[in-house]
């Protein structure tokens, strides 16, 4: 999905509706060589996310591109000078469905018993005939009044009669059941706009119904509103407005004052900073977070956390050969535990990254095997019990004194091998009665 929203180097990723509708697509963005953006009429910064201003062509051909990639059906409910802007939008927040997929969306929520909102979904788009459908294939009485009810508004009856027929199906209608109270109030309106003052509805859906029907100018205002509102209350809800971009900050910051729910924020907005833009508050966060996690003994999870936020912090970047290669920008945790040798100081592993070249190491001892293991000087029957750098013995343990390195005599497979050492017949794999007992008195 990610790699869909990317059209000549202008990465439309992580963005909300009100990014893409007023054309904000942030300021800074690793995610792309800087010759891509010299290609491009939007100038010559390191940065390809721009904050540009409406009716940019590089973005408006960016955002045509990737309607017709994502295959987005036409929009004919309202005119608009941006319809491919209104086509992405509807795409992020659900809307905006071609008829196969409003099929199948209506007849899963029926399947789920959720016929309000299915029929409200099919009015939404349009479709009076699938909303009729959903209504009368419930099991409720609220759904029979409302079927009966949309009919009546479908065939432009108005009469004294058919008002005090929806007043008494809007007293009957539970408080709960928002999406019917949806259909009742357009209903009885016959106003979209009616709708979207009825803030007991998802935000989701005002959006997309905003997006549906009213005009450009108005619908400017209305994003607008909605995102500082928003914003303002810490509201995660306008996540489809704000996306995860720069925007989304002062929301968490406001949702983690309010709720306390560090996590949450973190893990959402690690997929798009440092990647997209850096923020010293998002720093901060991180730094808190890892705090927290390890202050509860939570070293694993710490550990994936920093693994996951390090691999959504690269991005890419040109090499010399015009392959693209992944540049994080948060640094991986610097190793937090090491076994050095008490002689040389060296690093006590294999890799031969960490064998010290200025140390003179001893000679091997002569051995008719000379297998030797990579990143060690000696053969395999010494490696792993000595420095690979100096040739020490590695230390003891002071609680059962044996050298590091050794195999635990007290394992299962130990065990055996020094039964068939003691006991054997000088066939491998074999051990007599005397080192079966040796084993048994062990």
């Amino acid at each position: 999905m990610e790699e869909s929203l990317v059209v000549r180097g202008i990465d439309l990723s992580y963005l909300g509706v009100y990014n893409i509708w007023n054309d904000d697509l942030g300021k800074s963005n690793q995610a792309f060589p800087m010759d891509i953006a010299k290609k491009l009429s939007i100038g010559t910064e390191k940065s390809i996310r721009i904050s540009g201003m409406s009716g940019n062509p590089d973005i408006l051909y960016a955002i045509e591109a990737i309607c017709r990639r994502l295959d987005l059906p036409d929009l004919t409910s309202v005119e608009s000078s941006l319809p491919a802007h209104r086509r992405l939008c509807l795409h992020l927040c659900g809307f905006g469905l071609s008829r196969e997929e409003l099929d199948a969306s209506t007849e899963a929520l029926a399947g789920q018993g959720r016929h309000t909102k299915a029929a409200a979904l099919a009015l939404a788009h349009g479709d009076v005939k699938k909303a009729l459908v959903a209504l009368r294939n419930g099991s409720t009485s609220t759904h029979r009044e409302l079927s009966l009810a949309l009919a009546g508004f479908s065939r432009g009856t108005n009469d004294e009669s058919w008002t005090s027929a929806i007043a008494s199906i809007e007293t009957s209608i539970p408080s709960t059941d928002v999406y019917a109270l949806a259909i009742l109030t357009y209903v009885r309106t016959g106003s979209w706009p009616s709708v979207l003052a009825e803030t007991y509805l998802p935000l989701y859906y005002r959006i997309g119904v905003a997006l549906l029907y009213i005009p450009d100018p108005d619908l400017t205002t209305y994003i607008s509103t909605l995102t500082s509102e928003c914003i303002h209350h810490g509201d995660i809800e306008g996540l489809p407005l704000t996306g995860l971009s720069e925007q989304v900050v002062p929301l968490f910051q406001n949702y983690i004052l309010k709720y306390h729910d560090l996590q949450s924020a973190i893990l959402a907005i690690s997929h798009t900073s440092p990647r997209y833009f850096p923020s010293s508050l998002v720093d901060i966060w991180r730094a808190e977070y890892r705090h927290r996690l390890n202050t509860h003994r939570l070293f694993i999870p710490r550990v994936r956390f920093d693994a996951g936020a390090t691999k959504l912090s690269s991005s890419a970047t040109a090499s010399s050969n015009g392959a693209k290669q992944q540049s994080p920008a948060l640094a991986p945790a610097a190793r937090q535990v090491s076994l050095k040798c008490n002689n040389c100081d060296s690093a006590l592993d294999r890799n031969p990254a960490h064998v010290s070249s200025t140390s003179a190491p001893l000679a091997p001892p002569t051995t008719t095997t000379t297998t030797r293991t990579a990143g060690s000087i000696f053969p395999d029957h010494r490696a792993g019990t000595v420095c690979p750098t100096c040739g020490k013995h590695m230390p003891r343990c002071v609680v059962c004194m044996l050298w590091l390195g050794m195999p635990d005599p007290h394992s299962k497979g130990a065990a055996q091998a020094s039964a068939e050492k003691v006991g054997g017949d000088g066939k491998k794999g074999k051990g007599n009665g005397r080192g079966r007992q040796l084993m048994q008195d062990f």
